[in-house]
């Protein structure tokens, strides 16, 4: 009941809204003919406005069924008897055809023409009492009545005047569009909550194949890896409303992709590693393609040389904990890195993942001059310090000051700065950073000086200018 009393708000036509309230009141006050009788003028309405709706929009059927609506609206508002009759005839005529016009238009699919089809003869039955045999009453359920409305409601009532095509085309265009901003409720609202099943299923699978094929469209203007990109993250927002549905979506696309070039194949990887829902739909052949070629991104960044960019990018997906679980490869391969490459991948997200590694990447194969040293500390140590612990921070700092090459020009500078990212570890972390400090105050006076006072240690300053 709940159900359906919410339906009943999401009608979508305020003009159809009251006749579905007074076949619910019909319904709910036990009077079945009288509502199936209203469910079938609600759905007569609700099509007639869509109809005008789209002939605005130039489709040919919905401007024939337009059309004879106001025709017979005219014969209606005759003083002329016999031109009102021939306007009753008219909308008679609405009425016959007008599901079938609603299928065309692609408002209903050939199971709900089905379904309101029924709810139109049962219509039938409720009003004219003399095709029944011997006289008979017919006598539906209550229950009968509430499946006919609640049918009518999520074929018809509470979607948008929309067609399956143009919603599509309507989708595309919006992703494809320069200015394209992603505002995951507004995305879900305008083509998933408010889109009939049919319509979505199709809206879904338009954004798998662009998103698992990286498909060159010359039609849709823009770059194919860009709209693939777009795409992936749409099917994330409608992951969150329906992971069977994307799951499903991308499932049919795994053949393609089985059979699609290397860089292809890698860059959906990168695209969608990180959604459940592509893990569900990929193939054992496919999974055992992915984990052979991370084994061979991690023995290639063995070597100092720097991965490509879509190379790092696929090893950066080391970052999600189910991924590492179920993509073993994944952690190996990182862990083959050599310390340079490692720094390129953690420095695209900090990560608590990464600050194990931290203290091999201020090494001395890591960091190899001061230029290094200041660009490995501002963008791959500094961002991942608010998740370091106190074994941790005390490993990287004693490698921080084991390398030479960590202590370029502006050091102090980046060092208050990592002090700044780890002030969650408290009392306990500044005693490990004084640790560091009395250390450094052995070799250089005017650093270890400088620092102190950057840290607030002004009992440390305070015992070197008085010794005693």
């Amino acid at each position: 009941m709940i159900d359906l009393e919410e339906r009943l708000t999401r009608v979508h036509n305020p003009d159809v809204r009251p006749l579905v309230q007074d076949a619910h009141r019909s319904y709910t006050t036990g009077v079945p003919r009288a509502a199936i009788v209203l469910t079938w003028t609600a759905v007569c309405a609700d099509l007639i406005a869509k109809a005008q709706v789209l002939a605005e929009d130039g489709e040919p059927d919905a401007k024939a069924l337009a059309h004879k609506v106001e025709e017979a609206q005219q014969l209606g508002g005759s003083s002329d008897e016999k031109k009102r009759r021939e306007g009753v005839g008219k909308m008679l005529e609405v009425e016959r055809e007008i599901l079938d016009t609603a299928l065309a238009l692609e408002l209903i699919d050939s199971s709900q023409h089905v379904q309101l089809d029924r709810l139109r003869e049962d219509r039938h039955q409720s009003a004219h009492p003399s095709l029944r045999p011997l006289g008979e009453l017919y006598e539906p359920t209550a229950e009968y009545a509430r499946a006919h409305l609640l049918a009518a409601l999520d074929a018809l009532l509470i979607h948008p005047p929309s067609q399956g095509r143009k919603i599509v085309a309507s989708f595309a265009a919006a992703v494809a569009d320069p200015s394209f901003v992603l505002h995951p409720a507004h995305l879900t609202h305008t083509y998933f909550d408010r889109v009939r099943p049919a319509a979505r299923n199709k809206v879904v699978e338009f954004a798998a194949r662009f998103a698992v094929l990286q498909v060159d469209d010359p039609t849709v203007g823009l770059e194919a890896k860009q709209l693939a990109d777009r795409m992936a993250e749409c099917l994330r927002c409608f992951a969150d409303r329906d992971s069977g549905l994307v799951t499903n979506a991308l499932a049919k696309q795994m053949g393609k992709l089985g059979n699609a070039e290397s860089g292809v194949q890698l860059a959906a990887f990168i695209r969608l590693g990180d959604l459940p829902s592509f893990w569900k739909a990929v193939p054992e052949t496919l999974r055992g393609w992915f984990e052979a070629k991370i084994v061979q991104l991690g023995l290639k960044g063995r070597s100092p040389a720097v991965l490509e960019l879509d190379e790092i990018k696929a090893l950066a997906l080391v970052v999600h904990a189910e991924l590492r679980q179920s993509l073993p490869a994944l952690v190996q391969a990182f862990e083959n890195l050599h310390p340079r490459a490692k720094a390129v991948l953690i420095a695209r997200r900090a990560d608590a993942f990464f600050t194990s590694y931290l203290a091999e990447v201020l090494g001395r194969e890591g960091v190899i001059n001061f230029d290094a040293g200041a660009a490995i500390a501002n963008r791959v140590v500094i961002p991942c310090g608010p998740f370091l612990d106190l074994e941790t921070l005390r490993a990287v700092l004693s490698a921080w000051w084991d390398n030479g090459q960590n202590w370029g020009r502006r050091v102090n500078d980046s060092l208050e700065e990592m002090k700044q990212a780890t002030v969650h570890l408290g009392p306990e972390g500044d005693a490990v950073w004084r640790e560091f400090l009395e250390e450094l105050g052995e070799g250089d006076n005017a650093t270890y000086q400088d620092l102190a006072r950057r840290f607030g240690f002004t009992d440390l300053l305070a015992a070197q200018s008085d010794p005693e």
